[in-house]
């Protein structure tokens, strides 16, 4: 089977990954303590085959293969401060394995889905098997087998997979910036395409620096009109809070905010845009509306200095609408801890969620543009292809039927 990919750093760390295609590959080369049900989204094992928590969902055992290179791994997480998962488990108070089956996890909070944390190719540990072997690596192409199936990964700009896959070089292709709507009226490869909306979203954060004033002026004149319609070129994808999909647009507080940008305080805004062709493009749409309306940011490099906010691509760690605003949490520098306790203590989690979202957009540091759609030419050729909310593929599931060389 012939993959796509379009940016991957190798040699590559699983609790530094970032991005679809980095997890992609980490998933086949490495084994999380559980896993997540593609259909349903539901907690499976994984290394770990059991697990139950204390009444108050402070302390959670697993019983687990390689427990202690799996606590190894989750401690590693919480020292590696750039790791980006890093905070799905800072707020542990211990991680141990009691012996070479039994991991233990106390936290300083109640946590009912702590078992989906374990989901993250983050926990997974470097040196334990994964459900694929690898047979070669480099920055342009990684293969990796298992017994009746080889994958080969292969690391192409976005305008040469169409191609690739048109000539049947590959089995699946991500759709290039602007083509969905183009594929899907293609009388060829119109049944090959596949499209789903991911838990994840492009964002703007705010680390800061101007008044609060500045700042609900970029969240509530935020282009997502045109962004929706020149990015995930879907329907129903507009972003206005970080739980509801279905939320609209507020024109009356459009137009209250354009009557006051002529008297907010004259400051820049560095807006940090990672080197991701799709998500620099995002950022000029946004950017050329904001400079319209007169408040005049500036694109830079993420790695930039003083830089004020991160256009981002926020991906939720496990298939859970609490992951999303978590990590939002923890991006934003928010204080209300308390709310986002509430949380991940809830059985019934929608009128905390709602309450931590609306706090959130109270702050405006968080700025929902597009919740993220992800679209993908698969050949026919490949049984039990699925794609999850969050972007994964069970590659372990495919299976290739005889080799063709036409998608």
């Amino acid at each position: 089977m012939r993959v796509a990919l379009t940016h991957f750093r190798w040699p590559l760390d699983p609790a530094l990954v970032e991005g679809r295609d980095e997890t992609t590959l980490a998933r086949v080369l490495y084994s999380t303590p559980l896993r997540t049900d593609p259909a349903t989204g539901a907690v499976v094992p994984g290394l770990c085959t059991a697990w139950k928590a204390s009444p108050d969902f402070r302390r959670w055992t697993f019983s687990c293969r390689a427990a202690p290179s799996i606590a190894a791994a989750l401690k590693r997480v919480v020292r590696l401060r750039r790791a980006p998962a890093r905070w799905l488990f800072a707020g542990a108070r211990q991680i141990v394995a009691r012996s070479a089956s039994s991991l233990v996890i106390r936290l300083e909070e109640p946590w009912r889905r702590l078992p989906y944390a374990l989901t993250a190719v983050a926990a997974a540990p470097r040196f334990v098997p994964g459900p694929f072997r690898l047979v070669s690596g480099s920055s342009r192409r990684v293969v990796v087998r298992r017994p009746g199936l080889t994958v080969v990964f292969r690391r192409l700009a976005t305008l040469t997979t169409l191609d690739e896959f048109r000539s049947g070089r590959l089995d699946e292709a991500p759709v290039p910036l602007g083509d969905i709507v183009a594929m899907q009226r293609d009388p060829v490869l119109g049944a090959s395409l596949r499209a789903r909306r991911l838990l994840a979203q492009d964002l703007v954060v705010f680390r800061g620096g101007p008044v609060q004033s500045v700042i609900h002026a970029y969240w509530d004149t935020a282009d997502r009109a045109d962004y929706e319609q020149l990015v995930p070129e879907l329907p129903g994808s507009a972003a206005f809070g970080l739980v509801d999909p279905g939320e609209q647009r507020d024109p009356a507080r459009f137009r209250d905010t354009l009557k006051r940008i002529p008297s907010l305080p004259r400051v820049q805004v560095r807006i940090g845009v990672p080197s991701d062709p799709v998500l620099r493009f995002g950022a000029r749409v946004l950017y050329a509306q904001w400079r319209d309306l007169g408040l005049g940011p500036v694109l830079v490099a993420d790695s930039a200095v003083n830089v004020t906010a991160d256009f981002t691509r926020l991906v939720a760690a496990y298939p859970q609408a609490e992951a999303l605003l978590a990590e939002a949490v923890h991006l934003s520098g928010f204080g209300r801890r308390d709310l986002l306790a509430a949380v991940l203590a809830s059985t019934e989690q929608g009128p905390a969620l709602e309450r931590l979202d609306a706090a959130l957009r109270a702050l405006g540091r968080v700025v929902p543009v597009a919740w993220v759609v992800d679209a993908r030419l698969v050949s026919p050729r490949l049984d039990g292809w699925r794609e999850d909310v969050l972007g994964n593929v069970d590659y372990a599931a495919v299976r290739s039927r005889a080799s063709s060389r036409r998608p």
